[in-house]
């Protein structure tokens, strides 16, 4: 079942939701963070990845995704049409659960759409022999729109909970008021430099965490013309680049001008020490844990901030 369960995408949303988390801890907004937050983020990352995984249709499914994944691949063409009524359902709650986050229309269905159109841009079709390589295919690029996606869903949730539920200690304002949205541009409730050092500490990080996960792609990549780290440098120096990064993003933390010194301590620690565990134990396939890893980092420095409030 646990298996089943990673192949939907269940444990891949978690992953979104935790960056939510951690924006939300490194710029003091943890309560903000409320169920339907949370319920947010979840369901618009399931929407997404089950979107990259099933496609819309049979025609657009990735044959290079059949090579790297066969046993996931397998599983979900099995069950494709239940895992697409499952991507419609986390859809519809998408939208809902966006609305208690903020009810006006237009911001409220943002995320989602914005969501949809980037997996799709991504790779929503496989790519064709003579066809111009997609996002997906190209080098660096590839992690970054992946990095610099979910830092911006991350950061912008962060901001609005903040905004309109009073998580960054000014109260907030009144859901019902349609002009406050543009009030809060002309006085943020976070300050800008601490919501650009989240948005850069998460692209990078996100972009370390998926050269690992390009890892497990190598030889797929490799055959299918898609260009990253492993497929250029190897799998074991991809591992050593991913590792550095982290390391060296985890001890930024320390150095900030802004910021709670508590969360950004916490982060430094157990994202280092989550690092060199993996990079210790070395499992044969990484994807899943480090989706986990991040989920767990998330649960503990919330833990620890919550025994120091």
């Amino acid at each position: 079942m646990i298996r089943s369960l990673a192949h939907l995408a269940l444990f891949a949303a978690v992953y979104v939701a935790a960056a939510v988390v951690c924006a939300a801890q490194l710029t003091s907004a943890q309560a903000a963070l409320t169920p339907g937050v949370l319920l947010y983020a979840w369901s618009t990352a399931l929407l997404a990845y089950l979107l990259d995984r099933v496609k819309l249709r049979d025609g657009w499914l990735d044959p290079a995704d059949r090579e790297a994944h066969p046993d996931r691949f397998a599983f979900l063409y099995a069950h494709r049409r239940a895992a697409r009524l499952l991507m419609a359902g986390a859809g519809v709650v998408s939208l809902v659960s966006g609305w208690m986050l903020h009810p006006t229309p237009p911001v409220a269905t943002a995320g989602t759409v914005a969501t949809i159109a980037g997996v799709l841009l991504y790779a929503g079709r496989p790519r064709t022999h003579g066809a111009r390589p997609r996002v997906k295919d190209r080098f660096v690029v590839k992690n970054l729109f992946v990095g610099a996606g979910i830092a911006g869903f991350a950061v912008l949730i962060v901001w609005l909970a903040a905004a309109w539920r009073g998580g960054a200690g000014d109260g907030g304002i009144a859901a019902s008021d349609a002009a406050g949205l543009l009030a809060r541009l002309a006085s943020p409730p976070i300050p800008p430099l601490l919501l650009v050092l989240v948005f850069v500490y998460l692209t990078l990080r996100v972009y370390a965490d998926a050269v690992l996960c390009d890892i497990d792609d190598e030889d797929s990549d490799r055959a299918h013309g898609t260009r990253t780290l492993p497929t250029r440098l190897g799998g074991d120096r991809a591992w050593d680049i991913a590792m550095w990064l982290r390391l060296a993003l985890a001890a930024s933390l320390l150095l900030w001008p802004v910021g709670p010194f508590a969360a950004r301590a916490a982060w430094a620690g157990f994202s280092a020490a989550g690092t060199i565990a993996l990079r210790w134990w070395r499992p044969a396939k990484i994807r899943d844990l480090v989706d986990a890893r991040f989920g767990v980092e998330a649960a503990c420095v919330w833990v620890i901030l919550t025994l120091l409030a």
